[in-house]
């Protein structure tokens, strides 16, 4: 079914107002119904609430009671007290025995695994909440006496410390789930009834705004929307044709494109006519230019020829020096190794002059050491001589001593004579032991003296090797340059050799291209003639527009 823009916007306007209507009933439905629950969780918070009170109220008026009272008496006392239809108490210890009950059954008896169906401990529980604040509620579920079904009970349970009694009593809650469920069916029809009311008040202001919208969308979009459709329809190739301008918005933008368009389009036209009397006009002068360029294609492909057997000798020239290229190289990486190794020979040469040098150094030091001993020789001879010199005159005192003491020293005079003679002896091999010092340390400054010059004649032959090592540095690192240029003389020739190959057969792939083109040339010739009747077309269909006036260049 094919429907209008006007329809379509209705439709989505109406589809739209119903999502809205529906989704605000919804949540305003959602909230009261809300507020309903809240309402009845209220209502049954304040019921229990009230059953609390009164069962606390209950239980603090029988122990009052019972305070007073002794033991035994407390417990009749218990046994008898009833309130309402059902309610009575009990009385357990803190050991979940019980002490008295209503049912004589149960006196005296265990009761810590009483419990519910549910698994509820009811007097541990009792015990618990007693034990733990003093007092506290707990919940279980227990059958009515007059019914089967289980109902939920609340009981209240507060200990008396001075006996270690726990009094409880509880009462059955099926009464507050009655009134809960006859208020939630009063808020239910209260809500409906909102509901109702809510929903008609929303359906009667949707369709108030229905017909506001629908009045808009009349004066803002369909008529607009007539009028660019209805010049459109009457459009007949007239391009100075305008559409009114009647809206700020889309709509309006929309119309003043359409205006720009046809403005555009009138002056696109204008020029095409324009280009279609220059296509036709031209066509010719573009046949006489291909059929001279026809011409020129044909020498371009006799000089190629040429230059494709000029390309062909140079590849053959380039092609024996690169092989000559290559030995050189080759030549020049021999050279590099060779002088390398001669590099590492010098340098091994220089480590052993070093350890000369050091060799003649430490023999130099043992030399020196020695004379400064030799000298120390010396001043000991001295210290000798002085020892003998004074033994001599104590030698000549004793025998002037003896010679005095006439027979008794005789003997004495003996011996002052031999120590004269000793004394005189060890001056005479003193002086021998000086002059073989002297003769050493002659020897020793000699041997100095050579060794400082061999010393030095190391040194400088040391630095003759350094320079040597740092020349032939510098010729291995000509000689890596020379290799590398070598190399790089070989690898650029190959290149050369590559190129001029590749130029070949660029020259070849040119002169067959020229071929091509001369070929092409041709059909271009033919194309030309064919454009000159399309441009004579182009011109008759350009000329059904009406463009409102004649350009300027337009032939009489």
């Amino acid at each position: 079914m094919r429907l209008t823009i006007k329809q379509k916007v209705m439709a989505l306007i109406t589809v739209f107002g119903l999502i809205v209507v529906s989704v605000i009933s919804f949540l305003a439905v959602a909230n009261i119904y809300d507020r309903g629950e809240k309402r009845i969780s209220a209502y049954r918070d304040i019921l229990l609430n009230e059953r609390k009170e009164q069962l606390k109220n209950y239980v603090d008026m029988a122990i009052s009671t019972i305070s007073q009272q002794s033991r035994e008496e407390a417990k009749k006392t218990i046994r008898n007290m009833k309130y309402g239809k059902s309610g009575y108490f009990w009385i357990n210890d803190y050991n979940s025995f019980m002490v008295a009950h209503p049912d004589p059954r149960l006196d005296n008896t265990d009761t810590r695994d009483l419990k519910d169906p549910n698994g509820v401990y009811i007097i541990r529980e009792a015990v618990k909440a007693s034990k733990e604040k003093g007092e506290g509620f707990f919940s279980y579920h227990w059958r009515l006496p007059t019914e089967v079904k289980l109902q939920p009970k609340l009981s209240f349970a507060k200990s008396i410390p001075k006996w270690n009694w726990v009094v409880a009593t509880g009462i059955y809650l099926n009464d507050i789930d009655a009134l809960v469920a006859k208020e939630r069916e009063k808020i239910s029809s209260e809500a409906a009834a909102m509901t109702v009311k809510f929903v008609c008040v929303s359906l009667v202001l949707t369709f108030f705004l229905l017909l506001l919208a629908v009045t808009l969308v009349n004066r803002f979009i369909n008529r607009p929307v007539e009028l660019i459709s209805t010049t459109l329809k009457n459009f007949n190739n007239d391009l100075t044709i305008r559409i009114p301008v009647t809206t700020h918005d889309e709509i309006g933008d929309l119309t003043r494109w359409v205006n720009d368009h046809f403005q555009h389009l009138q002056e696109l036209i204008g020029m095409v006519a324009d280009v279609t009397r220059r296509i036709n006009s031209n066509a010719a002068t573009i046949a006489a230019t291909v059929g001279q360029q026809v011409g020129f294609a044909t020498q371009l492909s006799s000089s190629i020829v040429e230059i494709s057997t000029t390309m062909e000798e140079f590849s053959t020239s380039a092609t024996q020096i690169a092989y000559h290229s290559q030995g050189v190289a080759e030549i020049g990486a021999k050279t590099l190794q060779d002088t390398k190794a001669g590099a590492a020979g010098v340098e091994t040469l220089t480590g052993k002059m070093d350890e000369i040098s050091g060799h003649n150094e430490a023999d130099l030091r043992e030399i020196v050491d020695l004379g400064r001993k030799s000298k120390e020789i010396t001043k000991i001879m001295v210290i000798i001589n002085n020892i003998a010199n004074q033994t001599k005159l104590i030698a000549f005192n004793a025998a002037l001593e003896a010679a005095s003491a006439g027979e008794a020293g005789k003997r004495f005079g003996v011996v002052a004579v031999e120590i004269r003679r000793l004394a005189d002896s060890v001056v005479s091999s003193t002086g021998e032991i000086e002059g073989k010092v002297t003769e050493i340390m002659d020897t020793v400054n000699r041997l100095v003296l050579a060794s400082e010059r061999s010393s030095r004649e190391i040194r400088e032959g040391l630095d003759y090797a350094q320079q040597s090592v740092t020349m032939l540095d510098n010729v291995v690192a000509g000689a890596e340059a020379t290799a590398v240029a070598s190399k790089q003389i070989s690898l650029s020739t190959q290149q050369q050799q590559t190129a001029s190959t590749q130029v070949v057969i660029a020259l070849r792939d040119i002169e067959e291209g020229t071929r091509h083109s001369s070929s092409a040339m041709q059909q271009v010739n033919s194309i030309a003639k064919d454009l000159t009747e399309l441009a004579d077309d182009l011109k008759v269909l350009v000329d059904r527009f009406q463009l409102g006036q004649e350009s300027p260049d337009a032939p009489t």
